[in-house]
């Protein structure tokens, strides 16, 4: 299986079990208040999350999964591609991010095929805290 890299993946280069590059971020209570400010007004607790934060409120803001997850992206495929029209991403929330938690992000390639005039890769992005256990997945379109 290959590592895919942003300034050499190419439609035709990429194939199905192709690793992302792995990206390892640390929270801190800063990090999260920080993503946390970004979306909420006044210090009000995180828009609706299905229960996932902690019990003192402290969770990891669905903003910041999503900008980690693009950020590992960007080290795979080029930006113009992941907002490319026909290019999305999802992402569940599996459990809470914990200050001081060592967060991966790693993925792979899942399929790829034609859709009308795209060219669409998928890819499953797993991020774990530093005990492996998976606090949230990600799937990803890429129209190359």
């Amino acid at each position: 299986m290959a590592r895919l890299w942003a300034r050499t993946t190419t439609f035709d280069s990429v194939d199905v079990g192709d690793e992302l590059p792995i990206l390892v971020k640390w929270e801190t209570g800063d990090t999260i208040m920080r993503f946390r400010s970004l979306v909420c007004e006044d210090g009000d607790v995180e828009p609706e999350n299905n229960g996932t934060d902690d019990v003192d409120g402290v969770g990891l803001a669905s903003q910041a999964v999503v900008a980690y997850v693009t950020e590992l992206l960007e080290k795979g495929f080029p930006l113009q591609a992941i907002m490319a029209k026909g290019s999305s991403l999802a992402v569940k929330s599996l459990g809470v991010v914990k200050p001081e938690d060592t967060i991966s992000l790693s993925g792979w390639v899942t399929a790829k095929h034609g859709e009308g005039n795209s060219n669409i890769v998928e890819c499953l992005v797993r991020i774990e805290n530093q005990d492996n256990v998976a606090v949230a997945e990600a799937v990803a379109r890429i129209a190359l």
